[in-house]
Order: C-alpha cells, then sequence, then structure tokens
C-alpha cells in the first residue's frame, strides 16, 4: 500500500521564551540529553476546538494562526538559537474518512509531539532528540467524515534546533482519506491549483514556462503576471540569480523561491598582483558596516579590526565592539569567535577606557570550557571551536596574568598554563591524524584564525607548528583546486557546496592565485599583521594533472584531476592495506572530560563521524563531486529533507540522511544507497545542472554530459526522474530505497568524439544486484553496500 505524508496544517508559532537552567553538567551530551528530557511541558487537554482554529485568531500560545505553504511532509521550523531556547509549536488538520476506519500511522520527529484525535491523547512523544530523527507507530481511529487532529510540538532550541515532525498515513485500499486545514475559509480547492501551477513551473531556453494557464495574476520578482500567462522570458527579468513567485489567492499568499544557477558564474580580477589582490579584499572588509545607518552584521567587529589596521574608522565601530562584547557576556553560542577577534584587536589598538573596562570584565567572566561553571548553549568541541576556546584562554590569561577568572577559579597565569597544554594536545593529534573537519571550505577558514592567533600570540614552539598547518590547509586546497576553485570532498559543507565558486575557502585561493575566482570571508582579516607568510608556491598545485589518495581522520579520500574533469571521492568504507582509526571513548568511564582524546570522540558524537561506512546516519559529510569547469559539478546524497527548504543538517543538498558505500578508481565511480524504513525520504538525487553543460543526453538509464572538452556519463539502476524544486533544471531523482549510480568520466583527448564516449560507457554495461546490495561493470569494477551501525551517530 502506498503511504502519505498529511500536508495540509494550520499552525500557531513557533513561540520562544529564554530557558534558564541552574543545574550545570560537566559532561555536555549528557547535560543537553537532560535539557532535553525537562523541556516538554505535560498537556492535559487538547488546547483548542477545531472550530476555534481561524486565520488571524490568536491561541494560547500568543501566536497567530496561519496555513503553512509550503509543506511537502515535513512541518519544518529548523532554526539556530544562539542561546537556550524553549520552542512550542501547534498544528492542526482535518482527516477526512469516506468510511470509518483504522489507520496505521508513523510519527517523524526530533521534537517532544503530543497527537490528539477528536479530542484524545493518541501518541506521546516525550523527550526531543538532536539525531536521527525519532519514528513512533501510531493507530489513529478515524470515523466516517471529519476528524481533527491536533499536535503539540515543544523542543530545547540550542544552536541548530530541529523542529520538525511529519505524520504520514498509511492508505487503504478502497478508502479514501484526505487532509484538510481545519479553517474552512481557507480556499483549498485554489491552493491546492496553484502550489500545483508554484511546482509544475519549468525553464526551458530562457523562459519560465507555466504548467497551465492561472486565472490569478502573479508576482514573479518585480515583475506582474497577468492572470492566463503561459511563459515569461528571463530577459524581462535581468541576468538575476534567484527570485520569488508568489500568488495570492482570496487572502493567501503562497510563494515560491526559484534560482538560476546558469547565472551564477565565477568572477575574476586576474590583472591584479598577489599584493594588489590582497589589498583589495582587506579592503572590501573594512568597508563593510561603514553605511550612514547601523546594520547588525555578525562579523561587524571583524570589520572594525580590518580598518583599524588600515588606519580607517567608521561611524558605527564603537557600536559593533559593544555588540561583539555583548554576545561574549552573554555566551552566544560562537561568542568565542568574537573573542579571538576582540583580544587580536586588543594586542594591536588600545580602545576607548569604558569600552576596555568591559571588555575585561566580559574576558574575566567568560566560561572558557564546558567543564567550568555555568550553563549556555556553546558549542565548544568541533575542531574549530575547540582550538579557539583554547587559544582565547591563552591569549585571556596572558593579557590579565594576575586576575580572577570566576569561572574556572584560576588565576591568568593558570588559565594560560592550562590552555597551553590544550593547544599542544590540540595540535598533536591533528599532526599526527589529519584535520577532522578535514577540507571543510567554511570551517577551515575558522580553524585558520585560530591557528593565527596560535602563530603570533604563542611562542616559537608552538608558533611553528601552528604555521605548518595552515600550510597543510593551503596545500590540500591547492591540491582539490579544478579550475581555480575548490571541488573536494568535506568533513562540513552547506549549501553553497552546489556552487564551489562562493564557499569560503575560495578567498584563499584567490590571495595566492589571482588567475583563481573572487571569493572573500571574514576570517582572512587575522592575516593583516600578522608573522604568517602565505605559501604562494601552492599555487603550481592548481594547476597539475593528479591522481592522490590519502587520509585524514578517519577518511580515506582519493582525488583524480585531469585537465578537462576531475573526480574526487571519500572512500565508503576505506580499503587501504593496514587502515587505522581512533578510537572514540565518550562511551567509556571515567575518562578525563577535559582531554583532547575525549573532546574530539565529543565531536565525532555531535558533527558527525569522518568514519565513513554505509548505511551510518549523516551530518554534513559531502561525499563525492565529479567537476566539468569551476561552477559545473555533478554528485549524488541522500537528502535529509524531502524538499530543499531550510538549511537541517543534513540538508537537502549537503550531507546525507543515510550514508552509502562509495568506490573510487582513477575516472570511475560507483554509489549505492539503500535506505531502509528507519528514515523518511525514500529517494536519492543527482545534483547535474544541465543550464551549466554544453550538451545533455538522457538515454535509457544512462545520463550524459558534455562541457567543453569534459565529458560525464551517470547510469542509475532505475530511470532518473527530472524533478524542479527551487533549483530549475539541476535535479535528478531515484525513488525507491535501493539506488545505485555509476559514474564515468573522459575527455577529447580519450575518445575520437561526444558520440564515441557515449558508445565506450555503455559498453562498460553497469548492472545492479538489489538483493545483494551489488554493483559491477564489465571490467569486473565492483563495490557492494554493507550496512554498519555507528552507535555514535545517536545522540
Amino acid at each position: 500500500m502506498d503511504s502519505k505524508f498529511i500536508t495540509q496544517y494550520m499552525v500557531s508559532g513557533p513561540t520562544y521564551q529564554p530557558f534558564i537552567h541552574e543545574q550545570t553538567e560537566r559532561n555536555q551530551i549528557k547535560y543537553e540529553q537532560y535539557l532535553r528530557s525537562i523541556i516538554a511541558e505535560p498537556i492535559q487537554h487538547m488546547q483548542h476546538d477545531a472550530d476555534e482554529i481561524r486565520i488571524g485568531n490568536i491561541s494560547d500560545l500568543g501566536a497567530e494562526w496561519t496555513y503553512l505553504y509550503p509543506c511537502h511532509g515535513l512541518v519544518n521550523f529548523n532554526m539556530f538559537s544562539f542561546t537556550l531556547q524553549q520552542v512550542k509549536l501547534y498544528a492542526s488538520t482535518v482527516l477526512e474518512a469516506s468510511e470509518d476506519v483504522t489507520v496505521n500511522a508513523t510519527v517523524w520527529s526530533y521534537t517532544a509531539v503530543e497527537l490528539w484525535l477528536n479530542g484524545e491523547k493518541v501518541c506521546t512523544v516525550t523527550n526531543p532528540v538532536y539525531k536521527p530523527i525519532h519514528k513512533q507507530q501510531v493507530l489513529l481511529k478515524l470515523n466516517k467524515g471529519d476528524n481533527h487532529l491536533f499536535v503539540v510540538v515543544q523542543n530545547l532550541a540550542v544552536r541548530d534546533t530541529r523542529n520538525i515532525f511529519g505524520i504520514q498515513l498509511q492508505q487503504h485500499p478502497g478508502i479514501a482519506i484526505t487532509d484538510r486545514p481545519t479553517d474552512p475559509n481557507v480556499p483549498i480547492k485554489e491552493i491546492i491549483e496553484v502550489d500545483g501551477w508554484l511546482k509544475g513551473i519549468m525553464l526551458v531556453r530562457n523562459k519560465l514556462m507555466f504548467p497551465f494557464p492561472l486565472p490569478y495574476a502573479a508576482t514573479i520578482g518585480e515583475l506582474q503576471v497577468l492572470p492566463g500567462s503561459t511563459e515569461l522570458s528571463l530577459d524581462d527579468l535581468g541576468n538575476v540569480q534567484e527570485l520569488q513567485v508568489s500568488v495570492t489567492v482570496k487572502g493567501i499568499t503562497l510563494t515560491k523561491p526559484i534560482e538560476f544557477v546558469h547565472h551564477m558564474l565565477p568572477q575574476y580580477r586576474s590583472d591584479a598582483t598577489t599584493a594588489e589582490i590582497r589589498s583589495l579584499m582587506f579592503q572590501q572588509l573594512a568597508g563593510l558596516g561603514t553605511g550612514e545607518a547601523y546594520e547588525p552584521l555578525r562579523f561587524g567587529l571583524f570589520y572594525v579590526l580590518a580598518r583599524w589596521n588600515l588606519g580607517l574608522t567608521g561611524p558605527h565601530d564603537e557600536r559593533y565592539i559593544t555588540r561583539a562584547i555583548e554576545q561574549i557576556e552573554i555566551r552566544e553560542d560562537c561568542s568565542d569567535f568574537q573573542l579571538a577577534a576582540l583580544l587580536r584587536m586588543m594586542s594591536l589598538h588600545e580602545l576607548p577606557p569604558e569600552l576596555d573596562r568591559r571588555a575585561k570584565e566580559g574576558i574575566l567572566n567568560f566560561r572558557y570550557w564546558m567543564t567550568e561553571e555555568g550553563s549556555d548553549g556553546m558549542c565548544f568541541w568541533s575542531e574549530n571551536h575547540a582550538l579557539m576556546f583554547y587559544i582565547c584562554a591563552y591569549m585571556a590569561g596572558e593579557r590579565y596574568p594576575n586576575d580572577y577568572f570566576s569561572r574556572s577559579k584560576r588565576t591568568g597565569a593558570e588559565v594560560k598554563a592550562v590552555a597551553q597544554q590544550r593547544i599542544h594536545d590540540w595540535l598533536d593529534d591533528v599532526e599526527h591524524w589529519g584535520f577532522e573537519e578535514f577540507q571543510s571550505t567554511d570551517y577551515m577558514c575558522v580553524t585558520m584564525g585560530a591557528l593565527l592567533n596560535v602563530v603570533d600570540y604563542m611562542d616559537e614552539a608552538e608558533s611553528s607548528r601552528a604555521k605548518q598547518l595552515i600550510d597543510r590547509l593551503f596545500e590540500m586546497f591547492s591540491y582539490h583546486s579544478f579550475k581555480g576553485a575548490i571541488i573536494t570532498p568535506q568533513a562540513r559543507i552547506y549549501r553553497s557546496v552546489i556552487m564551489p565558486i562562493i564557499q569560503s575557502a575560495q578567498s584563499l585561493m584567490h590571495m595566492i592565485n589571482p588567475q583563481a575566482p573572487i571569493g572573500n570571508n571574514e576570517w582572512i582579516v587575522f592575516l593583516m599583521n600578522s608573522k604568517y607568510e602565505l605559501p604562494y608556491h601552492y599555487a603550481a598545485n592548481m594547476e597539475r594533472e593528479l591522481e592522490m589518495e590519502y587520509t585524514t581522520g578517519n577518511a580515506g579520500i582519493r582525488l583524480f584531476k585531469q585537465r578537462h574533469y576531475m573526480l574526487t571521492s571519500v572512500q565508503s568504507p576505506r580499503t587501504d592495506e593496514n587502515a587505522s582509526y581512533w578510537r572514540n571513548i565518550s562511551f567509556d568511564d571515567h575518562v578525563d572530560l577535559d582531554s583532547n582524546e575525549y573532546v574530539k570522540s565529543f565531536n565525532e558524537r555531535f558533527h558527525g563521524t569522518s568514519k565513513f561506512e554505509a548505511g551510518v546516519y549523516g551530518y554534513q559529510q559531502h561525499l563525492w563531486y565529479a567537476a566539468l569547469d569551476n561552477d559545473t559539478v555533478i554528485f549524488s546524497t541522500h537528502p535529509g529533507e524531502l524538499a530543499d527548504e531550510v538549511g537541517m543538517r543534513p540538508g537537502y543538498w549537503y550531507g546525507n540522511g543515510v550514508m552509502p558505500a562509495i568506490r573510487q578508481e582513477r575516472n570511475k565511480l560507483a554509489v549505492i544507497y539503500n535506505i531502509e524504513d528507519d528514515h523518511p525520504v525514500t529517494f536519492s538525487h543527482l545534483y547535474f545542472p544541465m543550464d551549466k553543460l554544453e550538451e545533455v543526453v538522457q538515454d535509457g538509464q544512462w545520463l550524459f554530459g558534455r562541457k567543453h572538452q569534459g565529458y560525464i556519463g551517470i547510469w542509475c539502476n532505475v530511470q532518473l526522474e527530472k524533478h524542479d524544486d527551487r533549483l530549475l533544471n539541476c535535479e535528478y531523482r531515484a525513488y525507491g530505497t535501493a539506488s545505485a549510480y555509476y559514474c564515468y568520466l573522459g575527455d577529447e583527448n580519450n575518445y575520437n568524439s561526444w558520440e564515441d564516449f557515449m558508445k565506450s560507457c555503455k559498453g562498460l554495461t553497469p548492472s545492479f544486484d538489489e538483493s545483494q546490495l551489488t554493483l559491477v561493470d564489465a571490467s569486473g569494477f565492483e563495490l557492494r553496500y554493507e550496512k554498519v551501525n555507528n552507535i555514535t551517530q545517536y545522540v
């Protein structure tokens, strides 16, 4: 029988209230698990009758009832919270049954959930979880006609917070079960029509084509589209990269975002020298936050530091410094970033007396580690955060050696000594195992910032070691650069994975190679007035053809880079002989919670493993890339969400809900996904930006693409189906729980023609045995999926 998600809801909230709890716990995993266990307040009766739930009415949460759009099956209010908060949300729907029937339903949630049917509580999920998603079965006894389903959602907001639930119904043959909003005034038939129209918008030869004439006006970007229109030329919109399409029907506005990746092009300033580029990048950062009106920029302090380093000032500099100190005082998550910049600023420049006094108070009262006194939602344990806290503690202790640090109950000199040992342990570990957040084009910039403070403010022994690790960072990015853009597997990544030229670390490649696409990032401010010298000689790696295999963390990575194409991946699992792995000790009794071994193990629990194995729950890991240009990449994932909506980890395009098996040999790669019944997303998909390619051919189970002199062929065991979400002409889905991809790349140097390449691909005759979960080609290249359960990924 088919299953379906409920998609028609009225919602009130979510609402957010500060959550203050005085109990502390040296083990942050246990602490946050405890807070989740007490966050939900039991509900004694259903909060609202169906006839009270109308658009504009106020629930007892103090929030209006609204119609939820879009909803693809998961009610998704994912958020990031810098401080601890309590989240509450109500959702309501009507299930209309053609006969009395008992329905098997599945409740998926990261939150605490109470489910009420016709006034009776039928399901309770007591404790929110961080990951993986919770699954609970429930029987819904539906009466013939209308049945009111009321949902109460509660959660602890701390950092990335999954305010997400979904209800999936098992359909019954011959018995119709439909869902609709509680409010009878919602024009549901019209909404379904408009929703179908929005979902059916296609991009064909620079025109937006509408699936059918709509009897309502639409707003596309800044243009009004008349009722009955069937197309709109992008020429009328300009070279737009993204826009909103909105339709209002009987007072309800439905909006869909659309992005045009073929308009996202690399930018260059290749006529400038490296010295000029460096100066231009610093000046650009210094110009941020200098407008007439104050803007609440997240990294405003960094831009002040850039200005002051250049001998400039801005009209809002003191306000930006004050805001950073405020974040440090209340210990927002990522306030260690602000503190690292503040301490660097105070070493180079003199603050106004009142700001200097307040900064000192904030520094002495800061919580430099999770085993110190206090409770908050700061992330201490990721690779970049851990070193950032250590070097901040070192610099603070150095600055105030005789002052008392209230949360550690140490003098500054003692704080410095403890931090110095922790920095030594961190450096020892990374030097031995390699970076755990390997090649992360976002987080490695943060790690570089922390290492630059080590370079500039510690003794030569530590300074030289930090310099060598920054060199290593540049070296690995240069190896993985293709036509100037960093294209690499990554331990942690965000949605910029679809467009490598806009990733944060592109700024580093642009600094050492004027021919690389332009990038900029606030963390390069730490390079100003630094002793560290940029390794310009690594620019030569960016143009080299390479074949290499190496390990970092627990990951094994392969890279095959040719002039016209590139293929790179992690191996899942590793196949190198005598493979060694570090061991997670976070479950061991009596471990030292301050030790680097524990912190690293702790980080694996929260931010995902670098030991890649099939069937393990994923987080932000990006597993493979094929590239034909610096802005034209191809890859597959198992999405963590049902649609390209909001930025959960794992998201729709970055990370994997469940990790696949992967094997690469030179220009050939195999990937197998097997999604069992413990994940709500039962398809994998392929990012394949057709409008970036010069030619695309779909031939049976093969999908081919050509750009310039590079060729790619992708085979899948199931027929790939084109799908448009917010990205148009970029996605193919493989529906079903088991899917296998076979990727092969070549170029005009190896084949007489494009047609010859396609013929050669077909001759490889890949096949997939679904019963054995084994993919093999005519040459004997083989990959088998063997499921592994990794208990570290349950939090």
